[in-house]
C-alpha cells in the first residue's frame, strides 16, 4: 500500500511539474508573440509611414498626486488638410514635459497614410523600445526559467539514481 502511495505521488508530482513547465512555457511564448506583433507594427510604420511635423498641445499625466508623475504627450498634426490628434503610446518621466515636450514645441510625427489615426512621435525609441523591451524579456525570462527547471530535474534525477 506504501508503494502504490508513493508512486503515484510521484506520478502526480511530474504532471503538476509538467504542467508548470508546459503553462510557463505558454506565457513566454505568448508575450514572444505579442512583442512580435509590436515589431510588426514598428516595422510597418517605419517603413510605409509618413512623416509630419505636429505640435505638442497637452498631456495626459497618470498620478497627479505624485510628485513623479508619468506624462502621455499628446500632439495635432494635419495630413491632407484634416487635423488628427494622437496620445504618444509611450509614458514620459515628469521632466520631460519641460524639455523634451513643452506645450507648443513641434515635433515629427510618422503616421500611416492609410490610417493617419495609426501615429506615433517619430523617434527609435517610441517606435521601438516597447517590443524591444517586451521581447527580451521574454527571451531572458523563458531561457531563465528553462535552465533553471532542466538543472532542478537533473538533481532530482541524480539523487533518485543515487537512492
Amino acid at each position: 500500500m506504501t508503494e502504490t502511495n508513493n508512486t503515484t505521488k510521484t506520478q502526480g508530482g511530474c504532471l503538476n511539474q509538467v504542467a508548470w513547465i508546459l503553462g510557463l512555457n505558454l506565457v513566454w511564448f505568448l508575450l514572444a508573440v505579442f512583442a512580435g506583433w509590436l515589431g510588426w507594427h514598428a516595422y510597418s510604420l517605419s517603413t510605409n509611414g509618413e512623416v509630419v511635423t505636429g505640435t505638442v498641445t497637452n498631456f495626459v499625466e497618470d498620478d497627479l498626486s505624485s510628485s513623479f508623475t508619468d506624462i502621455y504627450p499628446v500632439v495635432d498634426f494635419k495630413v491632407n488638410g484634416e487635423k488628427y490628434s494622437v496620445r504618444s503610446q509611450n509614458n514620459y518621466r515628469w521632466w520631460n514635459k519641460y524639455t523634451r515636450f513643452p506645450i507648443g514645441k513641434e515635433v515629427e510625427i510618422r503616421y500611416d497614410p492609410a490610417d493617419p489615426e495609426n501615429a506615433e512621435i517619430n523617434s527609435w525609441l517610441d517606435l521601438w523600445g516597447e517590443p524591444l523591451i517586451l521581447g527580451m524579456f521574454a527571451l531572458i525570462a523563458a531561457i531563465g526559467i528553462n535552465v533553471y527547471i532542466w538543472f532542478r530535474w537533473r538533481s532530482q534525477r541524480n539523487m533518485q539514481a543515487a537512492v
